[in-house]
């Protein structure tokens, strides 16, 4: 695979165009200007302005030439010195469980929230229920995430009686910043099933009141993680279209087009079906990656590369291991430095067996199903470059676009048959902004932490890959994205991995034309060029012209899908969407309790209706192990939107 990026041969098309005579059915609806434009396309890196038609691209070049477009009616927008781009591609993300996130109201205290007393997040949290009544009736219950004890006036946790004052009907939530722990409210209390007779459960703890029995809200590590799953399991169809909604929102305000379920069940496609069919649905286009091991006819009788009311499913997900940074990871060495209750020998452990690897790789090349494999230990790999080897002899291996998701602890010996085999990466350098401090620490130690993604070895080979955000396991921050590949630089600084640092330019193609390549869209998305969907993202400066170290700082103005403004910073409700920018040496919530919940062994198993697959894995694993983020989030949701998808109405 080539580095230089895909051309369609469409640019002397464009001149010649420009520079004839445009009838009047053929002006354009939207000119851009006024700004640098960075179009993705190698023979034309960069233009003055773009003409837009009917949702599509018809001239891309000079300001002169792309002005010929001009009609009585043709709208012209000035950048104002602002940068075009062309829309981000989610190479890997869960919108869906995006949508929890978006939904939450903003507990963090000063300078990334006001919450800093009790009686602040009792206001925060009315605020947010007046500001949405639909929301909170539709999702049965009100969360919050990031308050903070060590930062309140009182000095103390909130209990269930102050969240009681603020909605006692309904449940109310709040997880703490460290995500380690939670404040129920008695409503949430009963829906988990805590009460004063309730048994403190192993892993955690349940803090009572003065009598020593009945629960004052507060729930550490296990009850919390308990309680929370019950919460988000009880969704309906409206309020399981409301998280969708609402994540989908989400991930345009960063300026993605294109977003990603990268791991879906039967009933979360169901439920974006439809919220697609409704009037006002999907605001960007959505691709959906089914689980291989659950429900293979659903996705051979769904998968499309077109899509309907912008959803389509793409193929299918399969996961090999879990999460590096929660010690989940496969490795074919032992952890640098462990949690103490595991072994030195530990290494992690597979998610799913041999067998089921090799004959899920199969099944998906037997019937031309594209596979997004979640892979991040050294031995996960192995097993799936062995999979894929297999696979590929038996039925060919003619574009299949087969992807590796993560690949965070590759060797470079790998990295050699990833390119032989034909196998797309979608790597996760925004890791090493979050954890990479951690990895250097903790998991894999200071000299392999440098290879972690390791972006350099894959552009030194002529391959092209993804970069992802994976969402919600870090926010679905395009610019946090852009800038961990560009910088590597991590919470406290630190360089994580020099030699696999980018220019902003790779970076961007790695949110844009290259992905969309991953998903099969190079044809129309991507780049600026001709024929292609005006799908296209507005930045407050060029990433390309800036310090790289300030990257992080640019923001999204306006995401536009098909010459339509789905997202405008201008006119963003602040309380509509929890969007922060995490502070180095900050903890950022969302992460935060995701990696908790990958520690804690006991969540998934203790929901009901989870499905059978997640079940039979979590009893094979051992008991100092811990579930994967994705295994957590699967089994977390799913079950929910396995129950609303019941109540669709038709």
């Amino acid at each position: 695979m080539s580095g230089s990026g895909l051309k369609l041969g469409l640019l002397p098309l464009c001149i010649a165009l420009c520079a004839g005579t445009v009838s009047a059915q053929d002006v354009a609806d939207t000119i851009y200007l006024g700004g640098p434009v960075l179009t993705m396309d190698d023979s034309a890196p960069r233009a003055e302005a773009v003409a837009v038609r009917d949702g599509r691209i018809t001239a891309v070049g000079a300001e002169q030439q792309v002005m010929s477009w001009r009609g009585d009616s043709t709208r012209v927008v000035d950048l104002e010195g602002a940068a075009l781009l062309p829309g981000f591609v989610d190479a890997h993300g869960h919108v869906a469980a995006v949508g929890l996130q978006a939904m939450a109201a903003n507990l963090l205290p000063a300078p990334d929230g006001r919450g800093n007393s009790i009686a602040e997040l009792q206001d925060i949290l009315r605020d947010f229920i007046d500001s949405r009544p639909e929301q909170v009736e539709r999702f049965g219950a009100v969360v919050g995430f990031g308050y903070d004890d060590s930062q309140l006036a009182e000095l103390a946790h909130p209990t269930r009686q102050n969240l009681d004052a603020v909605r006692a009907d309904i449940p109310v939530y709040i997880v703490h910043q460290s995500g380690h722990l939670a404040v129920a409210n008695t409503a949430a209390l009963a829906l988990a099933g805590i009460t004063a007779q309730s048994e403190e459960m192993p892993g955690g703890v349940i803090r009572r009141e003065a009598d020593g029995k009945t629960p004052n809200g507060v729930l550490e590590e296990t009850p919390h993680f308990v309680a929370l799953g019950r919460i988000l399991g009880g969704l309906d169809a409206e309020g399981s279209i409301e998280m969708v909604r609402a994540g989908v929102d989400l991930v345009a305000s960063y300026g993605y087009t294109t977003a990603q379920e990268g791991r879906a069940s039967t009933g979360q496609v169901q439920v974006m079906q439809a919220l697609a069919a409704q009037a006002d649905g999907l605001k960007v286009d959505v691709v959906a990656y089914p689980d291989v091991l659950v429900d293979r006819d659903f996705i051979v009788a769904e998968q499309s590369r077109d899509y309907v009311n912008r959803l389509r499913v793409g193929g299918a997900k399969l996961t090999i291991d879990g999460s590096p940074q929660g010690f989940t990871a496969w490795r074919d060495r032992p952890y640098y430095a462990p949690p103490p209750q595991m072994r030195g020998d530990y290494v992690g452990y597979p998610a799913a067996s041999p067998d089921q690897v090799f004959e899920a790789i199969n099944w998906a090349f037997e019937n031309d199903v594209q596979i997004l494999t979640h892979s991040n230990g050294e031995a996960a790999s192995d097993l799936l470059l062995a999979a894929i080897d297999a696979a590929a002899t038996r039925h060919g291996n003619e574009d299949r676009r087969a992807v590796l998701i993560h690949g965070q602890f590759l060797r470079e010996d790998q990295v050699d048959r990833i390119k032989a085999l034909d196998i797309f990466p979608s790597l996760f350098p925004m890791h090493t902004f979050y954890w990479g401090d951690w990895h250097r620490d903790r998991t894999v130690g200071p000299e392999a932490a440098d290879d972690i993604s390791p972006t350099g070895w894959v552009l030194q080979r002529g391959m092209r890959f993804s970069s992802h955000h994976d969402a919600p396991v870090a926010f679905p921050d395009s610019m946090r994205v852009l800038d961990a590949t560009v910088t590597r630089r991590s919470r406290s600084g630190d360089i994580i991995g020099p030699a696999h640092r980018v220019d902003a330019m790779t970076a961007l193609k790695a949110m844009t034309i290259w992905p969309a390549w991953q998903h099969f869209e190079e044809g129309s998305k991507g780049s600026l060029e001709v024929g292609k969907l005006a799908d296209l993202v507005v930045l407050s400066a060029d990433p390309t012209a800036v310090d790289p170290e300030t990257i992080d700082q640019i923001r999204v103005l306006r995401t536009i899908k098909e010459d339509v403004v789905v997202y405008d910073a201008s006119e963003r409700d602040e309380g509509s969407l929890l969007q922060w920018r995490p502070v180095p040496g900050r903890l950022d919530t969302g992460s935060e309790l995701l990696r908790r919940a990958a520690l804690t062994r006991e969540v998934p198993t203790s929901l009901s209706g989870v499905r059978r697959r997640v079940a039979l894995r979590a009893a094979s694993t051992p008991r100092h192990g811990a579930t994967c983020v994705s295994d957590y989030l699967f089994a977390t949701l799913a079950p929910g939107f396995e129950r609303a998808k019941d109540t669709l109405i038709p």
